[in-house]
């Protein structure tokens, strides 16, 4: 994307989501490596703990980090960042005690003094030579309880988790240790405390020891790999429902994405996954319009079941149940279902809003006014960006009509809109989008690491990551910038958040927050608009598309049908011919109409000179519609324009031929513009062309005997003029032969 566009853009989404990230409460993470760990084959309860919380509700924030105690926590100014960045109705959740043994001066520096009092103990710090003066372990809980509460907070202490030790076949305790002060410290200060020790040992217990030691890292008995962190994680979701916090975490009875909610749309003729969470053995029925299907949740509570396929139709009721606790959604429609991604131009709203102020379709006034198609439904999932794959995102399924079709994605909605008029069924829209965001962040870690092309994107991902990771003054910084920037009433621009998890241009972290909730949800493909955000690696773009495509195609378990937009022309149109940043972006983007099942729509009529957001979305959505009313609903109408096959020179002129099957060569407004040629010194010149039946010729007297066909056409950032057309109105990509 343009730099100063790419600037103005981020502006635009750091205000917005720092906005709405301000408006909720934050849960702040605080521990060591069996709370957060990047170590390969462990994992921390931290991460999969956020996937139990409503994003809805509550923000959740994991500052654990390996190797640090309740006195580094402090002494690194790990605690102050976090301090920097508390407000009133935030939570605190601390676990410490891994950590806090051993010498207090040796290379590490990093025990406490034991026990709860309030001894201390002056030293010069062999670490780095500095004076510092040690306290007790519950010293340091207690201070970041009083201060936590200070700031209108509420702190949640945690015993530490149990390592896998058995003796007599039992898991040793820490009630006389660490977890016994933990727990004095919290009633000291007036914080909520769970024996997560006892809990968990308790937990260790019933499954023996062969199963525990499956549940952590080879040879470790104190780091649990994945399986481990997320039994930990149910555990301590369980204990903190009765808390504070329980009113923020997913419902526990029975739980279902937001996807499903009323007014939904269901994908006709296929089945329908139903999926979510229940209390863990209970069986779960869904019914609509006289069809059931059952399944049982898992030890961890999750559960899967397929609906048998419906046609067409609706209004119906929605039952989803199990033996103590249902969910009915209403006005459920049956009918076409399109995910709608990408970036600003799929997010680009039918009309202007406070919230994408850059929007708003050609005559949107009107476009809005007339929108009253109730068949047509989007939900729209809001902008999240985070480190793992979750279960949820918000959003929720709009009816279309002049009230709310202002929200509506523009191009999903004119594409949706030629659908239901031609097919006469309801059409669900998808809607996740987010403005100046790159084809990686819409891809999976696991997709992304099997192919080594994709290294260098990961590596600086991953730099950027443990910079942030081991550095806490951006997020002190970032904290009191934005307390500054909320006391002047959020006037001027938000700060922007410093954690590269938070940037839309970064690997997966899109894929994680906004379409891996998604995921089964049942489609019939995607429509994509992206690919300004990439222009600058437009080397990898062949591959990351493809990538994406596959990595969908997978996770939905099907061959869903994808048709993507071309980059339309943009900035002011050059006078001679010249190699062109955007027509080789647009060449990367046509690279992936070699996987089946792919369409695109080619704009290169309908771009601006001075706006990367062009306003007319409505044929951007009609072409888009073409491709799927033709390709996937076998629909007789033309789809695509003039489509260049092979090249051959015939007595000192370049002969170009073309599939015409949607249409006759059609030359708009005048005669044939943007074809240029070149000799063997590859020096281009404009060129004289014409139509001759299915090809097109094309010739110079700056060439006069081209011995090697080098020709191109529309070869520019902004191809001003290009005019070769068919007679069903849709233009020609651009192409040349000399790749």
């Amino acid at each position: 994307m343009i730099p100063a566009m790419r600037t103005l853009l981020r502006i635009l989404l750091a205000c917005c989501l720092t906005a709405a990230a301000w408006g909720k409460p934050t849960l702040f993470i605080l521990g060591d490596s069996t709370v957060r760990n990047q170590t390969a084959g462990t994992r921390g309860w931290g991460d999969p703990l956020v996937a139990h919380f409503d994003p809805a509700k509550i923000e959740v924030i994991n500052r654990a980090i390996g190797g640090r105690s309740s006195r580094t926590f402090l002494t690194e100014g790990r605690w102050d960042a976090v301090l920097a960045n508390l407000k009133p109705g935030d939570f605190v959740l601390m676990q410490f005690g891994h950590n806090d043994g051993g010498e207090l001066n040796d290379d590490r520096c990093r025990a406490s003094i034991r026990g709860n009092g309030d001894e201390s103990e002056d030293i010069v710090r062999k670490t780095d030579g500095q004076p510092e003066t040690v306290r007790s372990f519950g010293w340091y809980l207690r201070k970041y309880i009083a201060e936590t509460k200070a700031k209108g907070a509420t702190p949640i202490v945690l015993s530490l988790i149990p390592r896998n030790l058995w003796k007599d076949g039992r898991i040793g305790r820490a009630t006389d240790s660490h977890g016994g002060w933990a727990k004095q410290a919290a009633e000291q200060g007036g914080a909520l405390f769970i024996d997560f020790n006892a809990l968990l040992a308790a937990r260790y217990e019933s499954l023996g020891e062969e199963k525990l030691t499956a549940l952590f890292a080879p040879g470790d008995h104190t780091h649990p790999n994945a399986a481990g962190a997320e039994l930990n994680a149910n555990v301590l979701a369980a204990a903190l429902r009765p808390t504070p916090l329980g009113p923020h975490l997913l419902p526990a009875d029975l739980w279902l994405p937001r996807v499903f909610s009323d007014h939904m749309v269901l994908q006709r003729d296929t089945p329908l996954p139903v999926w979510g969470r229940a209390t863990p053995g209970t069986t779960v029925t869904a019914s609509i319009s006289g069809k059931t299907a059952s399944s049982t949740a898992g030890e961890d509570g999750k559960f899967r079941l397929d609906l048998p396929a419906l046609p067409a139709g609706g209004p119906h009721e929605l039952k989803v149940a199990t033996s103590d606790a249902s969910r009915t959604f209403a006005d459920v429609l049956v009918g076409e279902v399109w995910l709608c991604s990408g970036q600003s131009n799929m997010d680009f709203s039918l009309a202007r809003t406070a919230k994408r102020s850059f929007a708003g379709a050609t005559n949107w006034e009107q476009e809005v006014a007339n929108a009253d198609h109730p068949q047509i439904r989007e939900f729209k999932a809001e902008w999240a960006m985070t480190e793992d794959p979750q279960p949820e995102l918000e959003g929720s399924w709009q009816v279309c009509s002049p009230q709310t079709a202002g929200d509506f994605s523009a191009v999903a909605y004119f594409f949706a809109r030629e659908l239901q008029k031609e097919l006469g069924v309801p059409v669900g829209l998808v809607t996740s989008a987010y403005g100046a965001s790159t084809a990686e962040a819409w891809i999976s870690q696991e997709k992304l690491a099997a192919d080594p092309a994709f290294k260098p994107l990961h590596d600086a991902f991953w730099k950027k990551f443990i910079a942030y990771r081991d550095n806490p003054k951006p997020f002190a910084d970032y904290g009191t910038a934005m307390a500054k920037w909320t006391a002047s009433s959020k006037g001027g621009r938000a700060p922007r958040h410093p954690d590269p998890i938070q940037d839309q241009h970064n690997p997966s972290v899109l894929f994680n927050g906004m379409i891996a909730p998604l995921v089964p949800y049942a489609l019939r493909g995607a429509i994509w608009y992206q690919g300004e955000s990439n222009v600058g690696t437009r080397q990898l773009y062949p591959a990351l598309q493809k990538a994406l495509i596959e990595d969908w195609r997978a996770r939905w378990n099907r061959e869903l049908s994808f048709h993507f937009v071309q980059l339309a022309p943009y900035q002011k149109a050059k006078p001679e011919p010249a190699d062109s940043s955007l027509a080789t972006m647009r060449e990367a983007q046509a690279s992936s109409l070699s996987l089946p099942k792919t369409g695109m729509a080619v704009t290169l009529d309908l771009g601006e000179e001075k706006d990367i957001h062009p306003r007319n979305k409505q044929d951007v959505g009609k072409r888009l519609a073409l491709l799927a009313l033709k390709n996937d609903y076998g629909k007789d109408l033309p789809s695509r324009g003039p489509v260049f096959k092979t090249a051959e020179i015939e007595d000192g002129r370049i002969v170009l031929h073309f599939d015409t099957s949607d249409g006759a060569l059609v030359a708009k407004d005048g005669p044939l513009k943007q074809f240029a040629i070149a000799g063997d010194d590859r020096k281009f010149v404009w060129a004289e062309a014409g139509i001759e039946g299915s090809t097109v010729i094309v010739s110079s007297p700056a060439v006069p005997r081209p011995v090697h066909v080098h020709v191109r056409y529309a070869w520019a950032d902004n191809p001003a003029g290009a005019n070769l057309f068919n007679s069903a109105g849709l233009p020609a990509a651009p192409f040349r032969t000399d790749p």
